[in-house]
């Protein structure tokens, strides 16, 4: 009877072990991961509206009563604006995703606009994979900012926000000149007080 309850014992600790992954086998299960969206998507669902929000938080506009002043005045304004700026910071990491696409296979061809001075997605993505540790670079320069703007919504400080969301600005405008309109051609402004071109 006790060599019978001991070989029950046995083979149902086998079991759990069998059952149970080692932890190196746990942590190979948590990093495979496959996108889902494109670069498109999470431009469109992630980067515009975090963006937004951050450089919509903070702004000065004259009123008929003098000059209004927008800025988060709670803390649950603050933190909203805290939990924007994360997920821009995270975006970084989704871009740089291997396997991701710029778009889907349907829309490859097809640009915004007709005559929009875009490349198109597939014209993108070669760039992209021509060289990837560029296109890593820009998006940890993204996110760079993105932690600032954390910080400076932890902080609850305005100003810090109003700078920060120009080198968000400046942090994607670089990024598209390269991958996404780098055929633009930009009309020559003079100077102040310089004389307008002839030609």
């Amino acid at each position: 009877m006790l060599a019978v309850c001991l070989m029950s014992f046995v083979v149902s600790q086998s079991a759990c072990q069998q059952a149970t992954p080692a932890p190196g086998a746990a942590a190979t299960m948590s990093t495979a991961a496959s996108p889902v969206g494109t670069i498109k998507d999470i431009m469109k669902g992630i980067v515009d509206p975090s963006s937004a929000a951050i450089w919509d938080a903070v702004s000065t506009e004259s009123g008929p009563k003098g000059d209004i002043e927008k800025a988060p005045k709670t803390d649950e304004e603050w933190a909203r604006l805290e939990g924007q700026a994360l997920t821009l910071a995270e975006v970084a990491s989704l871009l740089k995703m291997p396997g991701r696409q710029v778009a889907k296979p349907e829309e490859a061809n097809s640009k915004s606009q007709p005559d929009a001075p875009e490349l198109t997605p597939v014209q993108i993505e070669e760039k992209i994979n021509k060289d990837r540790v560029a296109w890593d670079k820009k998006a940890d320069a993204l996110q760079q900012t993105s932690i600032k703007a954390i910080a400076a919504a932890k902080a609850h400080d305005k100003d810090a926000v109003l700078n920060v969301g120009e080198e968000i600005d400046n942090a994607c405008e670089s990024c598209h000149k390269v991958y996404w309109y780098p055929d633009e051609k930009i009309p020559n402004v003079p100077a102040a007080g310089a004389p307008a071109s002839k030609s």
